[in-house]
């Protein structure tokens, strides 16, 4: 009895601690993705300081389209990598908890975040429609706005360049924002 009491113990302190790793690794994502955000929003108040003073050629403005989705990719790369911790959290430890606490609350958010992602407004107003105008407006504001000062084919590559970088971020961002819809619909293949 005592010997089977140690190994429920382990477990316990085990699966406690490999929970607390995965909550940090969480918690540093997410400061990262902010970290990003703002070094976004830096970059791009800088850049457009300098050409709407008249210190820059609008030229410049092809940073944006480069920089901005770069940036934006990385903090969808967070958001899915957090999404995925939340569901290991789901999947794998909250059983093993639940089992050795012998409490089916335990380790019982990762339910409200579902339930709450679910909510199409909450979702794409705070979330969706800020960081799709912080990530994609400057770069497109950086394509229109350097258009017409296109002299040389370096300039065009980068817009060209530019132009892709928002399209794959644009479909890479709405796909992360649309991912718990298209889930509720289907059962969410769980890790192995």
């Amino acid at each position: 009895m005592i010997h089977s009491e140690a190994v429920v113990s382990d477990e316990r302190e085990g699966g406690q601690v490999l929970e607390s790793h995965v909550a940090g690794e969480i918690k540093d994502r997410s400061a990262s993705a902010y970290t990003l955000l703002n070094i976004n929003i830096t970059a791009t108040t800088a850049i457009a300081g300098f050409v709407l003073s008249g210190n820059a050629s609008p030229i410049l403005l092809l940073i944006l389209p480069l920089l901005s989705p770069a940036l934006g990719m990385l903090f969808v790369d967070h958001s899915y990598n957090i999404d995925n911790l939340g569901s290991y959290i789901k999947s794998r430890l909250r059983p093993m908890a639940v089992a050795a606490a012998g409490h089916s609350s335990v380790l019982g958010y990762e339910d409200f975040i579902d339930a709450y992602e679910q909510k199409k407004l909450l979702r794409f107003l705070p979330l969706g429609l800020p960081l799709t105008l912080l990530f994609a407006g400057p770069p497109v504001a950086g394509l229109l706005f350097s258009w017409g000062q296109i002299r040389d084919g370096w300039a065009l590559a980068l817009w060209i360049g530019g132009l892709l970088m928002f399209i794959a971020f644009v479909t890479l961002w709405f796909n992360f924002l649309c991912a718990p819809f298209r889930s509720s619909k289907t059962v969410r293949k769980q890790p192995r």
